[in-house]
């Protein structure tokens, strides 16, 4: 089957944007809001190469670690809390016992689960794209429970949905320039700084200067808190389609 452009622009018109789901997301550990400069990321699915397509999505992302994977069985929750994960990312919906307690879930793929997992669960279609799913990773070790939909408007932080750890930063947005707000918009998104310049049309090296500059003027640690605080401040934006 060829794919014309008419069709990739239909696709493209129908990714997923994420959304955070109203209430049920517990308080943020400490490190889960970004005191640290990554997300620790645990793999779980009874697909090999599913497991493996999803570490393929992931490196090379700023900000995530993917420190293990795994089938699920008897030993599932040991070798999780072993591995000491932010996140648990796991190919559709895990079944019961499977997880350690008060384990934050990320879901990709699989059927609409027939029970709630538990208040720290987000999932996501298997159409996301590797940026939304980093993105959708950060937003989901920091508290915030995630979910897709085909279309619609920029996400929104519904009245507690978010974590309750004390906001990352006081710094209005207002102190960044036009162009560091855009390249804060696409980091937020999970873009890599070469995927940033890209698509604004900038060396690497000036989109490096600017993530630098507007972590520094925000008080920001790292890019982990710089998703979250893009997403409160309202400044994450649905990517545009591909044309």
């Amino acid at each position: 089957m060829v794919v014309g452009e008419r069709d990739l622009s239909v696709l493209a018109a129908r990714r997923a944007t994420l959304r955070v789901l109203p209430g049920g997301a517990p308080p943020a550990a400490p490190h889960a809001a970004g005191a640290t400069t990554t997300v620790r990321v645990y793999v779980l699915g009874a697909d090999a190469l599913a497991r493996g397509g999803i570490r393929a999505l992931l490196d090379g992302r700023p900000a995530i670690h993917v420190v293990g994977d795994g089938e699920p069985g008897p030993a599932c929750p040991d070798d999780i809390a072993a591995a000491g994960p932010d996140v648990v990312l796991a190919h559709g919906i895990p079944g019961p016992g499977t997880l350690p307690p008060d384990c934050r879930l990320l879901t990709i793929g699989g059927p609409e689960p027939e029970t709630d997992p538990g208040p720290a669960h987000s999932r996501l279609p298997g159409t996301v794209t590797a940026a939304q799913l980093a993105s959708a990773v950060v937003l989901t070790a920091a508290g915030y429970t995630v979910a897709a939909r085909p279309d619609g408007p920029a996400p929104t932080a519904a009245p507690g949905t978010g974590p309750t750890a004390p906001v990352i930063s006081d710094v209005g947005p207002e102190q960044l320039t036009d162009r560091e707000r855009q390249v804060l918009g696409l980091l937020a998104h999970g873009l890599t700084n070469t995927e940033i310049a890209g698509s604004l049309t900038l060396s690497e090296h000036t989109v490096k200067t600017h993530v630098q500059n507007l972590l520094g003027k925000l008080r920001l640690r790292n890019r982990v808190q710089a998703v979250v605080y893009a997403f409160e401040a309202g400044l994450r934006r649905p990517l545009s389609p591909s044309p």
